[in-house]
C-alpha cells in the first residue's frame, strides 16, 4: 500500500456496520477468522486458508505461540466455522493470547481529521499450500543422501524414486494484502487482482457480518472506455507541442533532444501524448502503456513512448487509442524561495484505462496501476513543516481518504467527458444480475 498498486472495489452495505462491529468485538469470532487460525488450518489440513490481522500489526499472529494441542483445537474450530458457521467457545488460553485482534479499536481507522467516520483497515493473509521451491536442488540433495551420486547419473527407476520423494515436499506460502472498508460511502477496497484471493477475502468479511455488493464500472455508451480516450484526445491542448516533440524524436536520439525552458511544458510533452482540461479545472493526461489501432481492420499496436504514440495517431485519419494510462492533475501556482511564481502540476491519481477495468466474474470494479504520487510528497512535506510524524491510523486514514476522493473524481470526470445528464446512473454501480448484460469494452 501507499504506492502504485491494483485495487479491486466492491460495494458495502452501510446497514451492516453494526453487525460487522459486533463481530470484531467477539473474541471467539475473531480468533477463528484470524491469521493465527488460518496458519494452523493450512499446516494441519494441508489446505489453503485465509485469515486477517489488524492494519497496525501485519504479523500479529507471530506474537502468540500455540502448542500442538492448541493449534489442533483452533484449526478444528476454524474449519467448523467455515462449514456450518458453528463457533463454540475456545479454550481460555487461546482466547487470552495476543495473536489476534478482537476489539473494534484494533481495526477502526480513526485519523484526527475524521475520528467519527466508520473506516476499517486490515491485512488479509492468504496461506497457500504449494510445492517447495527449487525442486532441482532438492532432488540433487536427495540423490546425494540416499544414493550417493548426482541426480544425472541415476538409473530411470532411481530417478522415479527420488522424484516421488521430492514432489511430496511442500510448504505454506504466505501473502497478504491491504483491505479497506469505508462504511461511510459504502465501498470496500482490496489491493489485489487475484480472483481466488479476493473471493476468499469477501467470504471472510461476509462471515463477519459485512454485506458485500458486486459492482462494476459502467457508463451508458458503446465501448465507453475507448470513447473516453477518443474524446480526451480530440480535445487535447498543446497539440502543436506534442507534434513538435514527436518530430524531434524521429530525427534525434532521446539524449540529443533539447529540453524546453518551460519546465511545466517539458514534463507534459516528455510524459504524455494528450493533455485535456475539464470544466472544473482538472487536467487529464494520456500516456503509455497504451494500445493504438491505425484503422478498424488493424490489430492494436502496443506503445509506451509518448512521441511514438503521437506519431502513430497521425498516420491515418482512423487511428484511435484503444487503451492508455490516465493521469489526473491539478495545475497550481506556487511561490519559489526567490519570490517568483511558478506553475506546477500536482498528480491527483493515475491508473490504466483498458478492457480489464472490471472483474465481472467476481463483481469487482478495478483500479489497475493506480497511484497517487503526490500523496507521499504531501505527507512528507507536512512532516517537515510540523515536525510531527502521523500515527499509523493517520497514515491509513489519509490514504483511504485520498483513495476515496480519487475514485469519485474519476467517476465524475468520465461523466463529463461522455456528456451524461445528472440523473443517468454511471460510474461504479451495482452489477445487473438479470436482464441485459453490462456493456463490456471491446478488446
Amino acid at each position: 500500500m501507499f504506492g502504485r498498486g491494483n485495487w479491486a472495489i466492491f460495494g458495502l452495505d452501510k446497514e451492516t456496520l453494526d453487525a460487522f462491529s459486533t463481530a470484531l468485538a467477539d473474541p471467539t469470532r475473531m480468533a477463528v477468522s484470524s491469521q493465527l487460525a488460518a496458519a494452523a488450518v493450512a499446516r494441519l489440513y494441508g489446505t489453503d486458508a485465509t485469515g486477517l490481522n489488524p492494519y497496525s500489526a501485519p504479523r500479529l499472529d507471530e506474537e502468540q505461540e500455540l502448542t500442538p494441542e492448541q493449534q489442533t483445537e483452533l484449526a478444528r474450530h476454524a474449519v467448523a466455522d467455515l462449514e456450518d458457521g458453528a463457533t463454540p467457545a475456545l479454550p481460555a488460553e487461546i482466547l487470552e493470547g495476543s495473536g489476534f485482534g478482537c476489539t473494534v479499536e484494533a481495526f477502526q481507522i480513526s485519523p484526527q481529521l475524521s475520528p467519527a467516520l466508520p473506516w476499517f483497515g486490515l491485512w488479509a493473509v492468504s496461506n497457500e499450500w504449494k510445492k517447495a521451491s527449487d525442486l532441482p536442488s532438492r532432488k540433487e540433495q536427495s540423490s546425494y543422501v540416499i544414493l550417493e551420486r548426482p541426480y544425472k547419473f541415476l538409473q530411470a527407476t532411481d530417478k522415479r524414486t527420488i522424484d516421488e520423494k521430492t514432489e511430496d515436499a511442500s510448504a505454506v506460502h504466505r501473502t497478504q494484502v491491504a483491505v479497506l472498508l469505508d462504511f461511510h460511502h459504502g465501498r470496500l477496497y482490496i489491493e489485489s487482482t487475484n480472483k481466488k484471493q479476493i473471493q476468499a477475502i469477501v467470504a471472510l468479511l461476509t462471515r463477519l457480518g459485512a454485506a458485500i455488493i458486486p459492482v462494476a464500472w459502467n457508463y451508458p455508451a458503446a465501448h465507453w472506455t475507448q470513447a473516453i480516450l477518443r474524446r480526451l484526445h480530440e480535445n487535447t491542448s498543446f497539440r502543436d507541442e506534442f507534434a513538435r516533440r514527436a518530430d524531434e524524436a524521429k530525427r534525434f536520439k532521446e539524449s540529443e533532444i533539447e529540453k524546453l525552458d518551460d519546465r511545466e511544458m517539458e514534463l507534459i510533452v516528455s510524459k504524455f501524448f494528450s493533455m485535456t482540461e475539464l470544466a472544473n479545472g482538472t487536467w487529464v493526461g494520456i500516456s503509455g502503456p497504451a494500445r493504438i489501432r491505425l484503422h478498424d481492420a488493424a490489430p492494436p499496436i502496443a506503445v509506451r513512448n509518448p512521441a511514438m504514440a503521437t506519431t502513430l495517431l497521425a498516420i491515418t485519419p482512423d487511428a484511435a487509442i484503444m487503451t492508455g494510462a490516465l493521469t489526473f492533475q491539478d495545475s497550481i501556482t506556487v511561490t519559489t524561495k526567490s519570490g517568483a511564481e511558478r506553475a506546477i502540476r500536482r498528480d491527483i491519481a493515475r491508473f490504466d484505462l483498458n478492457d480489464r477495468i472490471n472483474l465481472s466474474e467476481i463483481g469487482a470494479a478495478m483500479l489497475r496501476g493506480f497511484d497517487m504520487a503526490s500523496h507521499k510528497k504531501d505527507v512528507l512535506r507536512e512532516i517537515r513543516q510540523t515536525r510531527q510524524v502521523p500515527s499509523i491510523p493517520q497514515f491509513w486514514g489519509l490514504w483511504l481518504l485520498q483513495l476515496s476522493n480519487a475514485v469519485r473524481t474519476i467517476e465524475e470526470a468520465f461523466r463529463e467527458v461522455l456528456d451524461l445528464a445528472g440523473d443517468e446512473q454511471a460510474g461504479i454501480v451495482p452489477m445487473q444480475l438479470s436482464g441485459a448484460p453490462e456493456d463490456v469494452p471491446a478488446p
